[in-house]
């Protein structure tokens, strides 16, 4: 199993641990097109064009050091089947671990493509 590695560069100011799911969410927005092509690039069937849509954020926790913690990014991967008009949606997540280093802020996850055969 493959990790998503994105490492954010912190402006002073930009984000500050401790942080809400609020103010979390503009920045995972700004790598959707990476985590987007992870997830994609994780699942077997790609018919229907899949693609993340309707990004949130819960279980938001903070290391007692103050340095680090973990989110869950909630998502749909949507598909839209283009012969037949029909469009499909599934929910999923990844657990993403952060930690704060200097400048930076690293988050790293896996996907795990849930299929019951």
């Amino acid at each position: 199993m493959t990790e998503i590695n994105i490492g954010m560069p912190i402006k002073k100011g930009d984000l500050i641990i401790p942080f809400t799911n609020q103010e979390l969410l503009p920045f995972i927005e700004k790598h959707r097109k990476v985590i987007n092509d992870y997830v994609v690039g994780q699942l077997e069937d790609k018919d229907g064009g899949p693609h993340l849509s309707d990004l949130s954020i819960s279980a938001l926790s903070f290391d007692t050091d103050g340095t680090g913690g973990s989110f869950r990014l909630h998502f749909k991967i949507d598909r839209q089947f283009c012969c037949s008009d029909i469009l499909s949606c599934q929910m999923d997540y990844i657990d993403f671990k952060f930690n704060k280093s200097n400048d930076t802020i690293s988050f790293t996850g896996s996907y795990t493509v849930w299929s019951i055969q």
